[in-house]
């Protein structure tokens, strides 16, 4: 049991070890999404920059994150803010 209890000592560390939480592991790799044509039968379409476009509901002009231009998000989105829009088909959303 006392093999598990010890700790090391922060002396038998050399120089040029780093600690385990340096901040190069701790960074996230940054998704960019692009759209598609398909999202519009969610109801949205895309507005800002062509390299990091944003979901734009085409209902009530709300701007989503990037992160979120996933087709169950967008869905989830259209269901929980738009019920009576949720079984209107991809026409509909085009002629808005």
């Amino acid at each position: 049991m006392d093999k598990f209890l010890r700790r090391k000592d922060s002396s038998s560390r050399t120089d040029d070890e780093e600690p385990s939480t340096s901040a190069t592991q701790n960074l996230k790799k940054v998704v960019k999404r692009k759209y598609d044509e398909d999202y519009i039968k969610y109801g949205f379409s895309w507005c800002g920059d062509e390299t990091a476009p944003r979901p734009q509901c085409i209902i009530c002009d709300d701007q989503l994150s990037n992160e979120s231009m996933v087709p169950s998000k967008l869905k989830r989105y259209l269901y929980s803010s738009h019920p009576s829009y949720a079984n209107k088909e991809k026409q509909y959303f085009k002629r808005c």
